[in-house]
């Protein structure tokens, strides 16, 4: 069996010591799986209009389509976070079809994805609870025309989802909202799962897949 990851920090493993201790790692050895990991730091789903400072950061998820094994028997697609941290994409609506919305190019996503692998190997993973995520202005109030709250990314991810028929995850019941930007019970920083946190998203990942495969 062969796993494909596509996500962000989160997925990369950002403020874990060992990769063994990543939610990736942790549940490929539970189900004797290869690990594909696309996750790169900082990216978002939708298209940047402004170039980031970093050009790294542009490596939005479109961008990295085509370069997921065609041959995984299961793709689990992890982002949002940033989309709405310090993505500068409006959020658009459902019928987009533009990679420089939120919702287009989640359709543009969704669309691809199910057409190379179909929808009953894809899963979307809702952005994980994060300190101050009610704030439209996102990180540090870089948006300074305001783009929406967390929740409301989770929401447009659902609905794309919805469309498409294709799983959603949601850890959010698991995950309380971090109450400052710094380490506690499942974050190193109000953001990134520590070790307990990716265990739990390997577990629920897990138990998602034995379930789907039964």
């Amino acid at each position: 069996m062969k796993i494909n990851f596509l996500g962000d920090s989160i997925t990369a493993g950002a403020r874990i010591a060992s990769h063994e201790d990543t939610y990736t790692c942790l549940l490929c050895k539970k189900l004797n799986a290869v690990e594909n990991n696309y996750g790169i730091s900082a990216t978002r789903i939708a298209r940047q209009t402004k170039p980031s400072a970093d050009p790294g950061f542009d490596r939005d998820f479109l961008s990295r389509i085509d370069r997921l094994d065609p041959k995984a028997d299961f793709t689990f697609v992890f982002g949002g976070t940033n989309d709405y941290g310090h993505g500068d994409a409006p959020f658009g609506s459902i019928t987009d079809e533009t990679p420089y919305t939120f919702y287009g190019a989640l359709n543009i996503l969704s669309e691809r994805l199910t057409k190379e692998f179909g929808k009953d190997k894809i899963c979307f993973v809702l952005p994980l609870p994060r300190y101050n995520e009610d704030d439209p202005h996102g990180d540090g109030g870089c948006k300074k025309t305001g783009g929406g709250t967390l929740s409301e990314y989770r929401e447009a991810i659902k609905a794309v989802a919805m469309k498409y028929g294709i799983d959603v995850l949601d850890f959010s019941d698991k995950f309380p909202v971090p109450r400052a930007a710094c380490a506690d019970e499942l974050t190193a920083d109000g953001l990134h799962p520590n070790e307990k946190g990716h265990r739990i998203l390997a577990d629920g990942m897990y138990l998602y897949l034995k379930k789907k495969m039964n």
